[in-house]
């Protein structure tokens, strides 16, 4: 699942994965700021519009490439949201006024909403996130009281994560992935699933073969397993 670590804004905060797969973000305006917000979302598999009267090179590349929609727009309101069906709408323009109307227009239809430059209007605080070969993400987040400190930290934390994370590790999350949706077909029940994804990651034979850098033998091993539970 492809999902972005948000913070939510609640009474008490709380960071979850949010799964974008397959839906619309609409970002906002065309800056360093909304340059930043498009990077995050590439990874996400989801659909991501650009609206803007103006861009910059990296997002005329990504418009070639058919990663992003731009749509090339001077904005005096929100109205032109109603047109679209967002998931997800980021407000990165430097006018504050305008941000807080696509904020406003973006909950009455019932977005995730986000402000640039006012997290206390914003549904949720972006984390500074450490991303680890797109497949292990860590979250630094203050809540948004302090986006400079969560990017410092980040910073700090991510020369540790980095050599953490063993690229062992890395196969392995992707082996337990292939391994959750072949169980499916195969085992009826949530805790039976869980029992075999944690003998998949105990078997010393899938141990040995992740270590040799083998996935397509780790892989064969785990449908072999299955099949032993016929």
């Amino acid at each position: 699942m492809e999902s972005i670590n948000i913070m939510q804004r609640q009474r008490n905060s709380l960071i979850v994965d949010l799964n974008l797969k397959g839906n619309l973000v609409v970002v906002v305006g065309g800056g360093n700021e909304g340059l930043k917000k498009v990077n995050a979302l590439l990874t996400q598999d989801c659909k991501i519009l650009l609206v803007s009267d103006s861009t910059n090179k990296q997002i005329e590349n990504y418009v070639k490439e058919r990663k992003v929609t731009f749509k090339k727009m001077k904005l005096k309101n929100a109205d032109f949201l109603k047109k679209y069906k967002p998931f997800m709408v980021l407000a990165t323009t430097d006018d504050r006024e305008l941000n807080r109307k696509i904020v406003e227009q973006a909950k009455k239809m019932r977005c995730y909403a986000y402000a640039a430059d006012d997290p206390e209007v914003s549904d949720f605080a972006f984390g500074s996130v450490i991303n680890i070969q797109d497949t292990v993400q860590i979250a630094v987040s203050t809540g948004g009281r302090s986006p400079a400190m969560a990017r410092k930290l980040r910073i700090q934390a991510e020369k540790v994560f980095k050599k953490l994370v063993r690229k062992e590790d890395i196969y392995q999350i992707k082996l337990q992935d292939f391994a959750r949706r072949a169980a499916k077909a195969r085992i009826a029940t949530f805790p039976a699933r869980k029992k075999f994804l944690y003998s998949v990651m105990n078997d010393n034979h899938i141990k040995q073969l992740i270590e040799d850098g083998n996935l397509k033998k780790a892989q064969k091993r785990v449908i072999e397993m299955l099949g032993g539970m016929s």
